[in-house]
């Protein structure tokens, strides 16, 4: 019985550990006027902090158009949100805005 709740006892903490905070733990004061100012609640504030977005980042991606998944996949491939803004407008998905790049081409920009 013992081992069952020890067991148990680790998936929990485990999880809970794991998991998205619901409010500003971890955070400095600093950084959680920067999120409000910014526009974001506790929740999606933490999770782009988890992916390694600053809150000003974070708001330049998010005014770009971009969610959380794609800004990062973007983001790894080291364009800027108004990079990725000017390439995905002039219709480029990822992958062929990379390539294009690597080519020395740039997006069309609209005047």
């Amino acid at each position: 019985m013992l081992k069952i709740s020890s067991s148990l006892l680790l998936c929990v903490v485990l999880f809970a550990c794991s998991s998205v905070p619901k409010d500003w733990s971890g955070m400095s004061a600093d950084e959680i006027s920067a999120w409000k100012a910014a526009g974001f609640s506790s929740q999606i504030a933490q999770k782009w902090q988890q992916q390694g977005f600053s809150a000003e980042d974070a708001a330049d991606w998010n005014r770009a158009g971009f969610n959380l998944k794609d800004a990062s996949k973007w983001g790894e491939e080291k364009f800027t949100a108004q990079e990725a803004k000017k390439w995905r407008s002039s219709g480029f998905d990822l992958d062929d805005a990379v390539k294009s790049r690597s080519k020395g081409l740039t997006p069309i920009e609209e005047k």
